[in-house]
């Protein structure tokens, strides 16, 4: 199967073709289809809670369109490949990009109506782990549909160098835990969290300490004779690791310890080790257009992306800019003065103007995000590509978008892109 580019439908073009799309065959099977895709393309346009994932080659060839409601759930609206595009791949890989964004954007569950005849779409979602939990008419025209469900897993899209935030992520999938409190005091000390555990209608809460470090016995024994003594019902300890004395006391006393070996079991991988050293820039995607207004514009410039992965860049670190279709290849490099990090409304009033969005692209891309990450920088150099064939072996495709970069990372795309100093 030859390239394609998948993405997420935010132009006012892109938007324009789900007509071209969806009509010829939706058309007849729903009614007032035309009236409710005028109302989908409005409300996307607006930068309203619904968005759309497509695949183009060419023109757009597939398409979903998802609700977020305030419950947490999406519901799978619209899910097409066009027939003179049939291929397997081109299904699962739009279905995989519907569940990443409806994960990042904090939804638990997926639900999708289909008409029962519709084995085709039927199969492939129960394929994908959706179970049918229902029957109904429910647009009223004599034909019964299923209701199809699925819970997403849990997967942390916080930043990875943000112990603290990965630690109560963590504490809240595994124990369903609520923060209630940052820093509580007790005995004249500060200690990380307040949670709360909801248990068989009893509310119970924790006392919390996350560190970012291997943990000794006696933070643990200052923990446990702290909340011993409060309103607190029992302690927890979240911590890279401990020393085989802190997990005889904590075992001895009731102290709940967790370390990166339990998170990984979730993350599927160990997380990041931290230190201020390694981080040295970040790889961020951008369409060529978005790029191009932005070298074009002065000062002060800001580049925003979803958060809050990139809030740990500093003054002085590089961000480094990977073009997207059709150009794919890193064509840009920026030097970075400040980060800033808040909700998509607060970043537009504070840095709305010196965007390369205008505010209508700004909130569309902005809908899905809880929040948002404005890196601002003091310059921008164009550099000669470093083409995909080139790419492949300093930053693996699936992290040209949004991963941290060590210095030997930095030193090898510096090299290819002939400056080896800072820019």
């Amino acid at each position: 199967m030859s390239e394609y580019r998948l993405d997420r439908i935010l132009q006012d073009d892109e938007i324009r073709q789900l007509n071209d799309l969806l009509s010829p065959k939706f058309s007849a099977d729903y009614p007032n289809f035309e009236i409710w895709l005028k109302s989908v393309q409005t409300e996307m346009s607006n930068g309203k809670r619904r968005f759309a994932i497509g695949i183009w080659k060419e023109k757009l060839i597939a398409t979903s369109i998802i609700k977020l409601t305030a419950s947490g759930v999406a519901e799978l609206k619209s899910f097409f490949v066009d027939p003179d595009f049939i291929h397997q791949r081109y299904s699962n890989d739009l279905y995989s990009e519907v569940e990443n964004q409806c994960r990042k954007s904090g939804t638990t569950r997926i639900i999708s109506y289909l008409y029962i005849d519709n084995k085709e779409m039927i199969e492939f979602l129960i394929s994908k782990g959706f179970l049918i939990s229902g029957k109904d008419d429910l647009y009223g025209n004599g034909r019964e549909s299923y209701i199809l469900s699925k819970a997403l897993m849990p997967e942390y899209f916080g930043d990875p160098f943000d112990w603290e935030n990965l630690g109560g992520w963590y504490l809240s999938i595994v124990l369903k835990a609520a923060k209630i409190e940052d820093h509580p005091v007790v005995s004249d000390r500060a200690f990380d969290r307040h949670m709360k555990i909801d248990f068989n209608n009893c509310s119970l809460d924790a006392l919390v300490e996350i560190k970012d470090e291997k943990v000794d016995f006696d933070p643990i024994m200052v923990l446990h004779q702290c909340c011993s003594t409060s309103k607190y019902h029992f302690p927890i300890f979240v911590a890279r690791s401990f020393s085989k004395r802190a997990e005889k006391y904590a075992r001895e006393n009731g102290v709940l310890i967790f370390s990166s070996k339990d998170i990984a079991k979730i993350l599927g991988n160990l997380p990041p080790v931290f230190c201020d050293g390694p981080i040295k820039g970040m790889v961020v995607s951008i369409k060529p257009e978005y790029l191009k207004r932005l070298l074009q514009k002065k000062r002060p410039l800001y580049y925003v992306k979803g958060g809050p992965i990139g809030k740990k860049l500093q003054k002085g670190q590089t961000l480094v800019f990977y073009s997207l279709d059709p150009e794919k290849a890193v064509t840009a490099l920026g030097e970075i003065q400040s980060v800033h990090i808040d909700t998509p409304q607060k970043i537009w009033n504070r840095f709305g103007k010196h965007l390369a969005f205008s505010e209508q692209e700004y909130f569309r891309f902005a809908s899905i995000k809880q929040n948002i990450v404005a890196i601002e920088l003091s310059k921008i150099t164009p550099i000669a590509p470093i083409k995909e064939s080139e790419l492949d072996a300093i930053i693996p495709k699936k992290d040209r978008s949004g991963s941290y970069l060590s210095d030997k990372t930095l030193k090898k795309i510096l090299k290819y892109a002939n400056l080896q100093h800072s820019i």
